[in-house]
């Protein structure tokens, strides 16, 4: 069996390797089992072997189908189809997904029986261009009864240009009907609107005008709702992708101007929707290798970025967050505790006051964490994320315990309480409720742990083991494949991610404390999460380098050659950000790398990009001046954050 690895083809077969090694480059045919992704059918394709790695080339089918598992109970089945040019899926392609059971009855044609299945059939469909959807594409669902269409539960109709969709698109459910236009930029424009399918009267109309939402328009029952969005926001418009987060940060407006919006129902639901069944086509492509699928729908949002105090301010809060929450449900969730403390009154209090902090602390804060990881605080407005969060007012620093017939009244409280301040609305509060979080948390886990019988604490190893090093395995795969794919220069900064998980897994097991191994093996859990992150940023880090190298090349008339010549604007910037600042990360990542830091420096390379992307359409004279003498990162990113967050607050 062969299993497809992003771009690489991994056989299993010793002697079919052999016979592949040491060519150049020639065309080869598969015809077999194949895995890719969650997907395991039969393959029937061309490859090339170049340089040792096997690339798609050529006609692709992958299929899977049972009729002995249709006739028996409900068979999942597939088919893809298409073309590869050199490892990217170019040219007409056809993905098809069934949910089928049979019907039990068969049909007798041309001395042929055919068995008549009912079920729910996905297709999707169009032409591919580097791997980017170009023309017309069609995604529909289909609800099949007897081996016939139904009824039809999703439509949606589009017009793309590389991967901008264009023009005028439609997307229909079994209730709701969406007729929208972009413009060839790919940004939303002009009128959207939905009626309900059995009701003409009650449509929803989203007014756009070059990507920004000025405000959506609801008439039901005769009656009109109109809500602001983004119409008359003082703060600066940024662009971007029209997806989930979109949809989050459009729910937000709408909330702040009184009214509600449905993530699932309407225009929004429609539009979440087909994102859904288009993400399935890219994670499909993108395990075989084939990347730039990605949907470019644009819109514009108010943006007020975060300056580099908040943006490690919140950093912090997130950790904070994940190692109370973390221990919060290991031990809610402790079989052994949640019967001892039906006798143990000592138990009973400290299960009490960690599950009154999960309640009052952690479920609150959930929110900012959502919005944060989705980086969408920006959009959202930090001041109206933060005056969300404990709308109906903030814990108390001393928990009170209710006794009962197994305990009286008491009170929990840090020894350094008094020096933790939840006053005020601002990031310095929920940072203090944060940290207050976590170190009661672990003051609590301490507690608690001489409770634990020794069984019970192995069984909590054992448990987190096992996730450790599915972690580890999982990251030691992603850096291997990314080692293929990236540049020379990425490798030091790949190998110490790799070598730096290592390390403190053997630290980890070198520890005989079962007590503070637990604590830390829980501490380098969370560790393990941001070190794959930061791989998966380092992963998508050529791409969005060469996107803002290319946003900062214009077409330039030369009228002695009389022709239009690329060339790059703005060197100043785009220099500091692609021979300074990019290599400054990777330097950090190959010699200063802890778990303290990786979540901080992920999150500084992606703060860096957008910046530099915002700075294109910016007056930076006065920036470029300073960048002639700035040589050092730091000196860099202070004089873009100072630059960006002037220019936010014009």
């Amino acid at each position: 069996m062969i299993r497809w690895a992003k771009k690489y083809l991994i056989l299993c077969l010793p002697v079919l390797l052999l016979t592949l090694s040491g060519h150049g480059q020639e065309r080869q045919h598969f015809n077999g089992s194949l895995q890719i992704g969650p997907y395991s059918g039969n393959a029937d394709f061309d490859y090339l072997i170049v340089g040792g790695d096997t690339i798609y080339d050529g006609d692709f089918r992958y299929q899977k189908s049972s009729l002995e598992t249709v006739l028996q109970k409900r068979d999942t089945s597939f088919i893809i189809a298409g073309d590869f040019d050199k490892g990217v899926a170019t040219g007409p392609w056809r993905f098809q997904f069934n949910s089928f059971q049979s019907d039990r009855n068969s049909k007798l044609v041309d001395f042929e029986y055919r068995v008549l299945v009912s079920g729910i059939q996905e297709e999707g469909s169009g032409s591919l261009s580097d791997g980017a959807p170009d023309g017309d594409w069609v995604y529909e669902v289909n609800k099949i009864k007897a081996s016939e269409v139904e009824s039809v539960l999703f439509k949606s109709e589009m017009t793309f240009d590389a991967g901008v969709p264009q023009q005028n698109f439609k997307i229909a459910s079994d209730s709701v009907v969406l007729v929208g236009r972009f413009l060839r930029n790919g940004q939303a424009h002009d009128e959207w609107s939905s009626f309900a399918v059995n009701s003409v009267s009650e449509t929803e109309t989203w007014f756009f005008n070059e990507g920004l939402l000025q405000r959506i328009v609801i008439v039901s029952d005769g009656a009109s709702n109109e809500i602001p969005v983004f119409e008359n926001s003082p703060q600066p418009l940024q662009t971007i992708m029209l997806d989930k987060n979109y949809i989050k940060i459009v729910a937000s407006a709408v909330k702040a101007s009184g009214s509600s919006l449905n993530p699932k129902k309407g225009i929004a639901g429609l539009l979440t929707r087909n994102e859904s069944y288009y993400n399935k086509l890219e994670d499909i492509l993108s395990e075989m290798g084939s990347s730039g699928f990605g949907i470019q729908y644009r819109v514009k949002v108010p943006y007020k970025p975060l300056d580099s105090l908040e943006s490690a301010q919140l950093s912090t809060v997130v950790s904070d967050f994940e190692a109370a929450d973390l221990i919060a449900n290991n031990l809610l969730n402790n079989s052994h505790l949640n019967i001892v403390k039906r006798t143990d009154p000592e138990v009973r209090y400290f299960y009490s006051v960690a599950s009154a902090i999960k309640k009052d602390f952690l479920e609150p804060l959930r929110s900012l964490i959502a919005a944060q990881k989705d980086s969408i605080v920006p959009y959202l407005g930090l001041s109206d994320v933060l005056a969300e969060i404990w709308s109906n007012g903030k814990p108390e620093k001393r928990i009170e315990v209710k006794g009962d017939s197994l305990q009286a009244d008491r009170t929990f409280a840090l020894d350094n309480t008094e020096t933790f301040d939840f006053e005020g609305n601002d990031l310095d509060s929920v940072g203090q409720l944060a940290a207050y979080a976590k170190m009661s948390m672990e003051a609590i886990e301490a507690s608690l742990s001489d409770q634990l019988t020794s069984e019970e604490s192995i069984l909590a190893l054992n448990s987190l083991e096992v996730d450790l090093i599915a972690k580890n395995d999982s990251l030691v795969r992603r850096i291997d494949s990314l080692q293929k794919t990236l540049p020379s220069s990425y490798h030091k900064a790949l190998e110490n991610i790799k070598g730096f998980a290592d390390s403190a897994l053997s630290s980890y097991a070198g520890m005989e404390n079962m007590d503070q191994k637990l604590v830390y093996g829980n501490t380098l859990d969370v560790c393990m999460t941001s070190l794959m992150a930061l791989s998966n940023t380092l992963g998508g880090l050529p791409s969005e380098t060469e996107a803002i190298d290319s946003l900062y090349t214009d077409n330039i008339w030369n009228p002695f050659m009389a022709t239009l010549m690329e060339e790059t604007v703005k060197k100043r910037i785009i220099n500091a950000h692609t021979k300074i600042l990019i290599p400054s990360f990777l330097e950090r990542i190959a010699t200063d790398l802890s778990c303290d830091n990786v979540e901080n420096i992920s999150n500084g390379i992606g703060r860096a990009n957008e910046m530099v992307v915002a700075l294109r359409e910016q007056d930076t004279k006065k920036l470029e001046r300073k960048l002639r003498r700035a040589k050092e990162p730091s000196e860099i990113l202070r004089l873009i954050e100072e630059f960006t967050s002037k220019a936010a607050e014009k």
